[in-house]
């Protein structure tokens, strides 16, 4: 269980006030609020210690001048509950994400989503419509058809990246830094400190502990296309051209599978654009979300 330590030790490193919010059962997840005006919803990444304010810090200003930016940490990430998953990952988190802004009183929400956050978010505007507004995707796999990384030598390493992370001598700050600049970032020197220490912070949580020593607890793939093919939401494949998961094909390739969508490629940016180019990546999807569509 976290403790209240932890929760303090991450403020004094610059993360939100949050709390707990109740999801299913006996499980709830952490929730952070920022600024007023259209709820959106951010979504983390999967790598260890992710969380959505780990992801999104320095765009978060950006969208929280005009937006109620709600940063929700999936289950088994951040402070969120620790329980492994059984069946479909990313419906079963886009049930638990469903819970919570219900629990909110949030319908209509726009969506800003990294990696397994757009999986899951996916998956919830297909299964929960009333939910979800817009939806921004950036560097996700949902579907299986074209997946493939840049190389298999960066397949491999994205492959065991957890297994690597908490086998060995276990989680460190140093492991962190490879994480980030070989598999997250386009410039290596652009890794700051504060946010090394936060993930390091992240990482040793019940969550992040019990899907590093129990792969089983991430629950089963899951192939998004049929999914996809049901979103009515508008969505926007924002991807990097130098993002080593995915090859530049791919965006295009779910952008044909979904009834609407557009693809942005950034040139000079990876996995984690946002945290590098912040003010161009909240330009890019601010203007996607503020502008004029059939569905408001």
């Amino acid at each position: 269980m976290t403790t209240i330590t932890e929760i303090e030790a991450a403020y004094a490193l610059g993360a939100p006030e949050g709390r707990l919010v109740p999801a299913t059962g006996d499980e709830a997840l952490w929730v952070a609020e920022l600024g007023e005006g259209r709820p959106t919803v951010f979504l983390h990444g999967g790598g260890p210690g992710c969380t959505s304010w780990t992801d999104y810090a320095p765009a978060v200003p950006l969208f929280a001048a005009d937006r109620r930016v709600l940063l929700v940490d999936m289950l088994n990430y951040g402070f969120s509950a620790a329980a492994p998953i059984s069946g479909p990952r990313w419906t079963a988190h886009a049930q638990r994400i469903a819970a919570v802004l219900e629990h909110l009183g949030i319908s209509g929400a726009d969506f800003v989503c990294n990696s397994v956050g757009g999986s899951a978010a996916i998956a919830l505007a297909a299964d929960y419509p009333h939910l979800v507004r817009k939806l921004v995707v950036t560097g996700s796999e949902p579907v299986a058809r074209g997946r493939a990384a840049r190389t298999p030598e960066f397949s491999l390493e994205g492959q065991t990246a957890w297994a690597n992370y908490y086998g060995g001598d276990g989680p460190s700050r140093d492991k962190i830094v490879s994480i980030m600049g070989r598999l997250e970032y386009f410039d290596p020197a652009n890794v700051k400190p504060d946010m090394v220490e936060l993930r390091y912070l992240y990482s040793l949580s019940p969550g992040q502990r019990l899907l590093g020593e129990h792969p089983g607890s991430f629950g089963d793939k899951e192939d998004l296309e049929a999914k996809l093919a049901g979103v009515q939401a508008r969505i926007l494949f924002l991807y990097g051209k130098q993002d080593i998961f995915v090859q530049d094909g791919y965006p295009v390739l779910l952008s044909t599978v979904a009834p609407y969508a557009d693809v942005y490629l950034m040139d000079e940016a990876a996995h984690h654009m946002e945290e590098e180019r912040p003010a161009d990546f909240a330009a890019v999807v601010k203007g996607f979300l503020d502008s004029a569509t059939a569905n408001g």
